[in-house]
Order: structure tokens, then C-alpha cells, then sequence
């Protein structure tokens, strides 16, 4: 009799231990959640902030190339219809310049207003706002990369000029601008090491949720 009184206990004490372990699992997972969650926002947050820092910043970067190309032209007319002194070198130089930085900034500006459009404030398309700004960030160095050439052989014919015009070897100034124009070469390159990292790591971001 004893036995089997201690059947129904032993019973009811298995019941009650699998309860408890179901509702500890429970707890854990809310648990987890919750702590979870406000990691999540605030990633997210500061991913829309660092998106929107970076479009004000690209913004800014444009139009003070546009404000550069603007000071070439008035630059260059003034060489051209009132000061007499400036050589012809100096005004070819000017006149390159401001050309170039018209087909520059024209392709800035294809390049940034295709991510500006697509890009918005809603939290849940941060990740997406994010990778559209770093490949708008990507598309403008290559850009960057590219202009070096012309802007290098114009630079190289500049000095080269003005040496010759002035009876003196060329040979110091063409080394020095074209350090500055591979140091500029290699700083943009590094530039965009950084940013197909960065785009990388959002791709995986996208896989993992």
C-alpha cells in the first residue's frame, strides 16, 4: 500500500518539474529577447545616425566642388579679359582645369542623386540606406581614382611650360607634382579599402537577419 500511495506523488513531482523547466525555458528566451532588443535599437539608431552624417558630409563635399569649379571659371576670364600679365600656360592650366571640373562634378552628381533618392529615414531600411550610401562612397572614389589621369597630364604640361618659359629644368617640378598626384592616387585608394569593408560587413548584416 505504501508503494503505491507514493506512485501519484512521484508522479505529480515529475509533472511539477517539467513544468518548471518549461516555464524556465520560457523565461529565458523573453528574457533573452529583451536584452536583445534595446542592443538592436541602438545599433540601428546609430547606423541611421552615421548614414545621415556621411550624406551632410558627401552634401558638403559636392557642392564645395561646385563652388571650386565656379572660382575656376571666374578665375580663368579674369585672366583672359583683364589681367595681361598671366602666361599662356597659366590661362591653358586654368581653362583645363575648369573643364574638367565640370565633367567631375557632373558625374558627382549622377553618382550622389542616385543614392540621395533612394535613401530615407525609416529605421527599418537602415541597413539598406547604409549600403546605398557606401556604394554611392565607392562609385565617387573610382571617380576620384579616374580624374587623376587627366588632372595629372594637365598638371605635368602646367609645369613643364612654366619651366621651359622660364629657361630652367623641369625636372624638380614634374617629380614633385607627380608625388602629390600618386600620394593623392594612394590616399583615395586606401579610402576605398576602408569603405568595401565596411560594405562587406553590412552585406553579412543583411544575410544574418
Amino acid at each position: 500500500m505504501t508503494a503505491n500511495n507514493n506512485e501519484p506523488d512521484n508522479n505529480m513531482n515529475q509533472d511539477n518539474d517539467t513544468d518548471t523547466s518549461f516555464i524556465d525555458e520560457q523565461w529565458q528566451e523573453l528574457a533573452k529577447d529583451w536584452q536583445q532588443q534595446p542592443t538592436e535599437k541602438a545599433d540601428i539608431k546609430k547606423l541611421l545616425k552615421e548614414t545621415k552624417r556621411r550624406t551632410r558630409k558627401a552634401k558638403c563635399l559636392f557642392w564645395g566642388n561646385v563652388v571650386a569649379t565656379i572660382g575656376l571659371l571666374f578665375g580663368a576670364m579674369y585672366g583672359t579679359l583683364i589681367e595681361d600679365s598671366w602666361e599662356r600656360s597659366f590661362l591653358s592650366y586654368m581653362w583645363g582645369s575648369f573643364v574638367l571640373s565640370v565633367v567631375f562634378c557632373y558625374y558627382e552628381y549622377k553618382i550622389r542623386q542616385t543614392a540621395w533618392q533612394q535613401i530615407n529615414d525609416s529605421p527599418e531600411n537602415a541597413i539598406n540606406n547604409a549600403i546605398k550610401g557606401i556604394e554611392s562612397s565607392l562609385s565617387y572614389i573610382r571617380l576620384t581614382k579616374w580624374s587623376c589621369i587627366p588632372f595629372g597630364l594637365l598638371a605635368n604640361f602646367f609645369v613643364y611650360e612654366t619651366a621651359i618659359n622660364a629657361e630652367k629644368p623641369a625636372t624638380n617640378g614634374l617629380i614633385t607634382i607627380n608625388i602629390l598626384i600618386i600620394l593623392m592616387f594612394a590616399i583615395t585608394h586606401w579610402f576605398g579599402l576602408k569603405r568595401q569593408k565596411e560594405l562587406k560587413a553590412m552585406i553579412a548584416k543583411t544575410k544574418n537577419n
